[in-house]
């Protein structure tokens, strides 16, 4: 199983207003929320008049506008948007921000973001290995328990679906992991493997340590 995350930032959070999703993003010490998301619970009157409100508040020239957080709005900005609004639909959402989500934002351990990540990873993993399982003792009787699977996890932030996703792979063979294959190799039955691709595995080992202590090597000696 292999997990490939490459996000410029912690993955957002989730939280729910009145059943509609609203992503939070931690950046900077600050916390921001999905403008898409905020128009999406305010309407289409209100949506207009926050963003023309936040267009013009001071506040927010010199930000990080090039740092890929062009759908967020920061949230004391917004709020300030919100106040002065005065609509009920406004006040109603600026409580929410003041008394629910914010200070409960502020009790979130620094991890929390990692936590959300892998927890949504977990969740996905065990959907599709469910599946697999499923379909192999439905469809292979008693040869399921000889199948294996090479399963792939992937989690960014700007995914249009938000979540982690991840594809499952029928393999011919099984897959060992790195740090168990030596084990492997060293005991009585060791694996199904001829002379010379043992020494071509042995080789191939080799030159990757020898070229990793050159690097070392030239590394310390440039620093000295």
């Amino acid at each position: 199983m292999t997990a490939q995350t490459t996000p410029q930032h912690p993955p957002p959070l989730c939280f729910y207003y009145h059943g509609k999703p609203l992503h939070v993003l931690h950046h900077h010490g600050e916390w921001w929320l999905h403008s898409g998301d905020v128009l999406a619970v305010t309407g289409r009157r209100l949506g207009n008049r926050l963003q023309q409100l936040l267009a013009a508040d001071p506040s927010r020239e010199n930000t990080a506008e090039t740092e890929d957080i062009k759908e967020y709005w920061p949230a004391t900005a917004l709020l300030r948007a919100l106040r002065r609004s005065g609509k009920p639909l406004a006040r109603q959402l600026r409580d929410w921000l003041n008394m629910q989500l914010l200070p409960a934002l502020e009790q979130l351990p620094p991890s929390a973001p990692r936590w959300e990540q892998a927890l949504a990873l977990a969740a996905e993993a065990g959907v599709q290995v469910s599946h697999a399982v499923l379909q192999a003792v439905l469809m292979q009787g008693a040869r399921w328990q000889h199948s294996h699977w090479l399963l792939t996890l992937d989690y960014t932030p700007d995914h249009p679906l938000r979540h982690a996703h991840g594809r499952l792979l029928g393999l011919n063979s099984k897959a060992t992991p790195l740090q168990a294959l030596a084990q492997q190799i060293a005991t009585a039955q060791g694996i199904a493997a001829d002379n010379g691709e043992l020494l071509g595995l042995a080789t191939a080992c080799h030159q990757q340590l020898r070229g990793r202590l050159q690097r070392q090597a030239r590394r310390m000696s440039s620093s000295g």
